[in-house]
């Protein structure tokens, strides 16, 4: 009778614990929902430019059209060494990228001249959640750090294969690595 006493205790106490795990489970996926949740309305065809909580403008791939357009043509080339290939590829770990865009520098001028001397880092960020930061000495430096609209005279995906997103590209990373896809946001520190 002591065994059957003992491990019925035993599977009350296994249960209890159970129902503790998920409880946690839940509080852990709730808390994770909300502090990624999009807080500024952010959305990709436009990216906001803040410093702290002020909203210093923005803009679209319309506004980025009607400032000084160029175009790069880039080759990057992956660090994944061949590991991030399918097996129908050649075996080249680059892409060749003609863009058409418009210089960070020029776009953070056309909304206030002096935004480049007040602030000493821009960190990107996009729709994905992935950042960046960027010295404003990197910005400056000349052929540098481009927002780009087109590639090839086609307009880039979204991340929801739609037309109109907006990629920030470093011109002096040649693997990609400090490219942000889907831009919606640059905070200037």
């Amino acid at each position: 009778m002591d065994k059957i006493g003992v491990d019925e205790n035993c599977g009350i106490k296994s249960r209890k614990w159970l129902a503790w795990g998920i409880v946690l489970l839940v509080v852990i996926v709730a808390v994770s929902w909300y502090l990624s949740r999009d807080k500024g309305g952010l959305k990709e065809g436009m990216v906001v430019i803040k410093a702290g909580d002020a909203r210093l403008g923005s803009f679209t791939v319309a506004d980025l059209r009607k400032l000084p357009a160029v175009e790069k043509k880039m080759v990057i080339t992956s660090n994944c060494g061949g590991a991030c290939k399918s097996s129908e590829d050649d075996g080249d770990d680059s892409s060749e990228h003609n863009y058409t865009g418009t210089s960070l520098l020029e776009v953070l001028n056309s909304i206030d001249p002096g935004l480049p001397q007040k602030y000493k880092k821009v960190i990107t960020r996009g729709i994905d959640y992935y950042s960046q930061v960027l010295e404003m000495s990197e910005v400056q430096q000349p052929d540098n750090v481009y927002i780009v609209y087109s590639d090839y005279g086609q307009p880039l995906k979204t991340k929801a294969g739609g037309d109109g997103s907006l990629l920030l590209v470093v011109c002096s990373d040649q693997s990609g690595q400090r490219f942000t896809n889907w831009l919606v946001s640059l905070e200037l520190q």
